[in-house]
């Protein structure tokens, strides 16, 4: 494994109290490419794979074996033109070929999990007589209008493919996020009545406690250590501040995971995260300082126009 002594030395401090990070993570993402070896710079595009997933989610709820209509260029996310358009022309040949009947062959330029999706979902069995094979619907038909559940399949797919990396960090990562997810999910489900079965992604030990446990700590307290802290998380009502306290709880993870790995590729990767934790959010504080801006600008703009009112009928 490689080490980056000269590059994690060089590295500002970050704490998650900051009000601006020193780069951006795109940024550190274009420094980082001449510096990492090939299999750590695979390790980080993993961890960048879950950009494209909102993006990905919309392509196949519209009619993705269609065509983009002349002259117009559909793009993915994070990815410059060319390499998108590649990127789009493999999955809806994916798509297909699997709306054929056809088996899925290992793709190139594209994760294997986002592959599997997109086949998975267009997929009808072949048939000699081709007017019984179109009879058979293709999952999508099914869950085009589902966006809830097409994103916990993607998911799904997305932990199961880190789950399979070299990385242990990325392997925990993904545990991680999984857990997260699927708590505060669960406790979403039993405040509303819905059934979590349906919303609990994974198909291993602790998943299925989570289906099952009726236990305010779900049998996990030697399983978790971080789970009262979710639990914790999980009563929150407030939002923003429940979001700030999960990326919280992710960095002080990743501060206990990297204590001993300083010059690892795990530190490395941590700092990026990081990164898109600062990132995300200024920009969302940004956003609310812009609202609240336009709120006081629109309330000055109503009590000017309702002075204004009051001096002209007094005038009269």
């Amino acid at each position: 494994m490689a080490k980056y002594y000269g590059l994690v030395s060089g590295l500002p401090v970050l704490t998650a109290e900051m009000a601006k990070p020193p780069y951006t993570a795109e940024e550190f993402y274009h420094e980082l490419q001449p510096v990492l070896s090939t299999a750590d710079r695979q390790l980080l595009e993993a961890l960048r794979a879950e950009r494209q997933h909102p993006q990905l989610i919309d392509w196949v709820s519209t009619d993705a074996l269609a065509p983009s209509p002349e002259g117009d260029s559909e793009e993915l996310p994070h990815e410059d033109s060319d390499e998108s358009s590649r990127r789009l022309e493999a999955l809806r040949s994916i798509a297909q070929r699997a709306s054929e009947g056809a088996r899925l062959t290992a793709p190139k330029g594209i994760p294997s999990y986002q592959a599997r999706f997109v086949y998975e979902l267009y997929y009808r069995p072949a048939a000699d007589d081709w007017r019984a094979a179109s009879t058979t619907p293709a999952l999508i038909e099914e869950l085009r209008h589902e966006r809830i559940a097409l994103e916990d399949r993607l998911s799904r797919y997305y932990y199961e493919w880190l789950g399979t990396s070299s990385s242990a960090f990325v392997r925990g990562w993904a545990e991680l996020n999984k857990n997260l997810r699927n708590i505060l999910a669960l406790y979403t489900c039993r405040r509303l009545g819905w059934d979590p079965k349906d919303y609990i992604v994974g198909n291993g030990e602790v998943e299925e406690l989570l289906r099952t446990s009726t236990s305010k700590d779900l049998g996990l307290g030697d399983q978790l250590p971080y789970l009262k802290d979710v639990l914790r998380i999980a009563e929150e009502r407030d939002i923003a501040r429940r979001e700030r306290l999960i990326d919280l709880l992710k960095w002080q993870w990743m501060d206990e995971w990297t204590f001993v790995r300083v010059f690892d590729i795990d530190n490395v990767l941590c700092y990026y995260l990081r990164l898109e934790i600062l990132g995300r959010w200024v920009q969302l504080d940004a956003e609310h300082g812009e609202a609240t801006f336009r709120g006081i600008v629109h309330g000055l703009k109503g009590e000017s126009a309702r002075v204004l009112d009051d001096f002209r009928h007094s005038h009269r």
